[in-house]
């Protein structure tokens, strides 16, 4: 809420007025990103590490100052250990046409305040024998404790 009146742009803003940022518009700039609309999560990277130069996608992902999402990293951390678990046991690849080869994979997703993948084929498989004894084994009360 804005404590006192301001102008932007030429808009005057009222002091009580509520603003809410445009995460979308911040993260979809096409003047931070080279073809925004594209799904390409390397943009971030240069010589396969993060590019420090490039914006940073939680600069608008969890909000803005006083209100920023406190489980932000509750979130990111927790993300990545499950990540990491699934690859670790498992194989993640393109699914099969009728003749048996593997169909491309185009990465699209949806858009909108939540976005999430379209729909694809995939086929996913235990790496080893080892990975699949230990999927076979385990339960979720195993990982929840």
């Amino acid at each position: 809420m804005c404590t006192n009146g301001d102008e932007y742009d030429g808009y005057y803003i009222p002091k009580g007025t509520i603003v809410i940022g445009n995460g979308w518009t911040i993260l979809h700039d096409p003047e931070a990103f080279e073809d925004p609309l594209t799904y390409n999560p390397d943009r971030y990277l240069k010589d396969g590490k993060i590019d420090p130069t490039v914006r940073d996608p939680n600069v608008a992902s969890f909000g803005f100052g006083r209100r920023i999402c406190p489980g932000r990293f509750f979130s990111d951390n927790s993300l990545f250990s499950i990540i990491t678990h699934i690859l670790a046991v498992y194989d993640i690849r393109p699914g099969l046409d009728k003749d048996g080869k593997e169909v491309e994979i185009k990465p699209e997703v949806t858009s909108g305040l939540l976005s999430y993948p379209e729909p694809f084929t995939c086929r996913i498989t235990p790496r080893s024998k080892e990975a699949k004894d230990l999927i076979d084994n385990s339960s979720l009360m195993d990982i929840l404790g």
